[in-house]
């Protein structure tokens, strides 16, 4: 089964001119499941290929989806680190989504992985899906078709991707091929609990502190 036959081949071509060259895959600002879980995914694939490649955010991981990083690699904003890389941008809908410092660190991004409809397609080499819930939903499909290896925590992150911009599954944009796809990353180690404790479960001190106040400020008739 063949999931996104239209970028087959040029998803391979890609991968060969990646071959001996230093990358760095940038997210959108206020990163979210799946721009933290494609950037995370994508950059792990890439490492497992013999690419050099680091993730880069404009701003910090929220705490709530850090657990998708294990030991991915992650610049913040270090210029110097990121100097002469190539720039794939994954889950940004333009250029700019990055912020307009990025934009100007990576005047003509390489690629770019999405599935926003309102991606025009900014990179030289575009991979947009706009029937897919989510961009880890079109990484997945990318990453099977190719038969390229995927380990727990790149399954871990690609599943979570899936499963914040689908809502927990809810949304009309979960379709068959989600199942599908979210069954193999299951099968390659992606943990659904791990991935529902960590995300609605796992409460700060603050946050429950704050939601005592509020409960002891209602008052209630009898």
């Amino acid at each position: 089964m063949s999931y996104y036959p239209q970028f087959a081949g040029r998803w391979t071509d890609l991968l060969e001119k990646l071959r001996g060259q230093r990358i760095v895959v940038i997210g959108h600002q206020r990163p979210d499941g799946d721009c933290i879980g494609s950037q995370v995914a994508l950059c792990r694939v890439l490492r497992s290929q013999g690419i050099d490649a680091v993730c880069m955010n404009p701003d910090a991981v929220p705490r709530r989806i850090k657990f998708l990083l294990g030991d991915t690699p992650l610049v913040m904003r270090d210029d110097a680190a990121l100097a002469g890389r190539l720039a794939i941008f994954t889950d940004c809908a333009d250029h700019a989504r990055a912020g307009d410092h990025v934009k100007t660190l990576f005047p003509s991004p390489l690629a770019c992985f999405d599935h926003h409809v309102s991606n025009r397609g900014f990179a030289q080499h575009n991979f947009v899906d706009v029937d897919s819930a989510a961009t880890a939903e079109v990484l997945a499909g990318l990453f099977f078709d190719a038969a390229l290896p995927v380990d727990a925590t790149t399954a871990l992150a690609l599943y979570t991707g899936i499963m914040t911009d689908t809502g927990q599954f809810r949304f009309p944009s979960t379709t068959r091929r989600v199942f599908q796809l979210c069954a193999q990353l299951v099968a390659c180690g992606a943990e659904p609990a791990q991935a529902g404790i960590e995300l609605f479960e796992r409460e700060s001190v603050g946050k429950l502190k704050l939601l005592q106040h509020y409960l002891g400020s209602l008052k209630f008739e009898c």
